[in-house]
């Protein structure tokens, strides 16, 4: 699996994520993210659990 960082927001098993989330994603799909500019490679060490970093989330405005 590979780590990447959204850099706008986009929907990855149903699920909705947000600028600055990363996700776990196959090789393919984490290069095809990238090539697309929806990602990039996220530079952490991929031995830090994604649960231990900060999540930040700007919710919409009713």
């Amino acid at each position: 699996m590979t780590r990447v960082v959204l850099l706008r927001p986009h929907t990855h098993a149903g699920k909705l994520h947000g600028v600055r989330d990363r996700i776990e994603v196959d090789s393919a799909t984490a290069d095809w993210l990238v090539s697309q500019g929806i990602a990039a490679l996220d530079p952490t060490p991929a031995s830090t659990p994604l649960e231990s970093k900060p999540h930040y989330r700007k919710e919409p405005k009713p």
